[in-house]
């Protein structure tokens, strides 16, 4: 029964989610906090600023081939 009283982890996601969508009328304050507490959830928010991503290095190593062939 105490269950019940206590909203469970994909009830408190679901809600923050409503409010995020403004599916009922909320303040706007209400709106940016919902998004900071899923940004925090989801870990959106780092303590760095993310680095872009590096194209990859392509290596091709000829010594293998060399040897194999002679």
């Amino acid at each position: 029964m105490a269950r019940s009283k206590v909203a469970q982890a994909e009830e408190v996601l679901q809600a923050l989610t409503s409010i995020l969508r403004r599916e009922e009328e909320v303040k706007p304050s209400e709106v940016l906090r919902a998004a900071e507490l899923l940004g925090k959830r989801y870990g959106l928010f780092g303590e760095q600023p993310a680095e872009p991503l590096k194209p990859p290095s392509i290596v091709v190593d000829i010594s293998q081939r060399e040897a194999g062939e002679g």
